[in-house]
């Protein structure tokens, strides 16, 4: 019986201090919204820097390009085409205007129909 008289003198000497349920509940809250802020930042960040990075390699690729066509405007222009098919002793001539083959692009119902999509 000594004991049981311990434990509840024990247990009135304590003081106990109420905590807010209401607080605790808004203190997680805010902890939440503010690491999911935090996340949403750094994600933000990390994908405009991937954004940047492909801009970068777009440009370049569009300097790539331009430079590739006029490249390759140069190498079949008139000129330098007669001077390959001399170069390599061909026995090649220009096509005359009666040769050459037109072809354009005609509207059709399907491709009208595409087109307005």
């Amino acid at each position: 019986m000594a004991t049981k008289r311990k434990k509840k003198k024990m247990k009135k000497n304590q003081v106990q201090v109420p905590f807010p349920v209401l607080l605790a509940n808004v203190l997680v809250l805010v902890a939440v919204l503010g690491l999911s802020y935090m996340w949403l930042c750094s994600r933000c960040d990390a994908l405009g820097e991937e954004i940047k990075s492909m801009e970068d390699d777009l440009t370049a690729a569009q300097k790539r390009l331009v430079n590739e066509q006029d490249h390759w405007s140069g190498i079949t222009s008139p000129a330098n085409l007669e001077r390959a098919i001399r170069k390599h002793d061909l026995k090649m001539v220009m096509p005359s205007e009666g040769q050459i083959v037109r072809v354009g692009y005609q509207l059709t119902k399907n491709s009208a129909l595409a087109l307005n999509n």
